[in-house]
């Protein structure tokens, strides 16, 4: 499959003109929105002055941004030289993964005592939106769809302390710029572990669940040291 969409500088300034939040905090969730998307590479430094004339405010609430984004480990400020967005390392990948077997386990057995008919009918949805995405080779939509499929999974556990946690680690995730769907043959292999966690999930079969989603995880893990450079690029 293609590779990951490159940065754009275009942001939606309608978001920023939206009222209900403070201008810092739109512009905050704005940024981070564009990170999670790949619009901004690990690495990648955000120039205050462009983005204060791009979106039309000026710097002063685009700093507070700034700083609203490095308390949640998405950017790293330099003193004189800027903000940055944080970079993830192989072994810090690596380590997310191992973290990621026990707790998406976690999270699928719950998921299969827990969710409601809703949550299973919205993952039933995902997936095959994913399975649409595959089909059209569309990259981004086939990603975006894999990450809500477990985000869902998460919010049908009904903890919200591992959904917390599961947050932190999804962040650290987004920040390495190669998605799992860059490795050879794991779109196909994703999809039919993601079959059979729905379908586990809708039995409410917990333990089959758990196996299903700690597999899952192995496996990308395994791939990710089979496949990729020792660093990412830093473009």
């Amino acid at each position: 499959m293609a590779a990951a969409p490159k940065w754009s500088p275009y942001l939606d300034k309608g978001l920023v003109d939206d009222l209900n939040l403070p201008v810092s905090a739109r512009i905050a969730n704005l940024l981070e929105r564009a990170i999670f998307e790949g619009r901004y590479r690990p690495g990648q430094r955000l120039r205050e002055v462009e983005l204060a004339e791009q979106l039309g405010v000026s710097r002063t609430p685009l700093r507070e941004a700034f700083y609203t984004l490095e308390t949640r480990g998405l950017l790293q400020i330099q003193p004189r030289r800027g903000a940055f967005v944080k970079s993830v390392t192989v072994e810090e990948m690596e380590e997310l993964l191992t973290v990621r077997v026990a707790l998406d386990g976690l999270a699928a057995g719950l998921a299969a005592e827990n969710a409601e008919a809703a949550d299973i009918e919205e993952l039933k949805r995902v997936h095959e939106a994913q399975r649409a995405a595959f089909r059209k080779r569309d990259d981004p939509a086939f990603h975006a769809l894999g990450q809500e499929f477990h985000n869902l999974i998460y919010a049908a556990s009904g903890n919200p302390k591992l959904i917390s946690i599961y947050r932190t680690l999804r962040i650290d995730a987004a920040l390495y710029p190669v998605a799992d769907i860059l490795l050879p043959g794991e779109p196909e292999k994703s999809l039919e572990d993601h079959s059979e966690l729905l379908a586990a999930i809708d039995a409410r079969e917990p333990g089959k669940a758990q196996s299903i989603a700690e597999r899952h995880i192995r496996r990308i893990k395994a791939h990710l040291k089979d496949n990729l450079p020792t660093e990412p690029d830093q473009g």
